[in-house]
């Protein structure tokens, strides 16, 4: 008997064994393909953004592939989603390659496929807080009061920054971040227009290194208020504006009321800014 059961635990560990290497092997087959890919898609970004001055019919028809690359990168990887619903490591694969398509709504639902015991894991509940906070990061809605130390050591209150001016703009940014930097320069050509229309400026740092933090700022110049708890995406801050990427710009109202997030594209944010200072006059 006792031979018996021997052999029986060998046989489930066995299986144990053979199941975590199909689902290893299911990732490593997904990376793989999505890796082949991934290539081609780098291959035409080089084409169309990089240096070489190519004829525009040609750039015009790699770009028609980039476009229909990236939309099989998401169907791909859906896909993959898809078939491994009881594999936590593809609420990661969500996350990079599918996420940035979906509505809030879509977003919950995809969630809510997984098998019970992925959504016990801590990545699908912190996706499951991003939904959470996203509704709540809507234009309309209330903002969530925060505090961040300044250069000098102080606590900086964003409820506060609130009640002296008509509208604040949160710049989430990150010494690291040269996407963020970027768009400095032209932040700070705005910057002394709206100061004199009641509109303040307010950056806000996920670094979580002080030299760092201190020297970009520095070098940035930046004429406005900067804070950072230096806590990098370990920050609260990040959690509650269901920030996963930076730069992150949030428009909020005197009153406390979010206008507007975003501004990814030229001349969005003076806009926002325009009209809402049009209406409070």
């Amino acid at each position: 008997m006792k031979s018996k059961m021997k052999y029986i635990l060998i046989g489930l560990l066995l299986l144990s064994g053979f199941s975590n290497v199909r689902a290893q092997d299911a990732l490593d087959k997904f990376q793989q393909e999505m890796g082949k890919l991934e290539s081609l898609e780098s291959e035409y970004h080089k084409v169309i953004f990089g240096k070489k001055d190519y004829p525009k019919h040609y750039t015009d028809s790699i770009g028609k592939l980039f476009q229909a690359i990236r939309q099989e990168k998401r169907d791909f990887a859906q896909k993959a989603v898809d078939n491994n619903r009881s594999d936590k490591r593809f609420v990661k694969v969500l996350g990079i390659y599918v996420q940035n398509y979906l509505t809030i709504d879509e977003l919950e639902a995809d969630l809510k496929k997984f098998s019970p015991e992925v959504q016990k894991e801590q990545e699908w509940k912190d996706k499951m807080d991003f939904v959470k906070y996203s509704r709540l990061n809507l234009p309309g809605q209330k903002c969530i009061d925060f505090t961040v130390k300044g250069h000098d050591g102080k606590e900086i209150r964003l409820s506060d920054l609130l009640a002296k001016n008509k509208l604040v703009l949160i710049d989430f940014w990150a010494s690291w971040c040269g996407a963020c930097r970027a768009t400095m320069p032209h932040l700070k050509d705005i910057y002394p227009e709206y100061k004199k229309k009641g509109v303040e400026f307010f950056s806000v740092s996920l670094d979580d290194k002080e030299e760092n933090w201190k020297k970009a700022f520095k070098e940035e110049a930046l004429p406005w208020i900067d804070g950072s708890n230096l806590l990098g995406w370990k920050d609260p801050i990040a959690k509650q504006y269901a920030i996963t990427g930076i730069p992150f710009k949030i428009l909020i109202g005197k009153d406390g009321v979010i206008v507007d997030k975003g501004f990814a594209r030229s001349g969005s944010l003076e806009k926002a800014m325009d009209e809402y200072l049009n209406k409070v006059k």
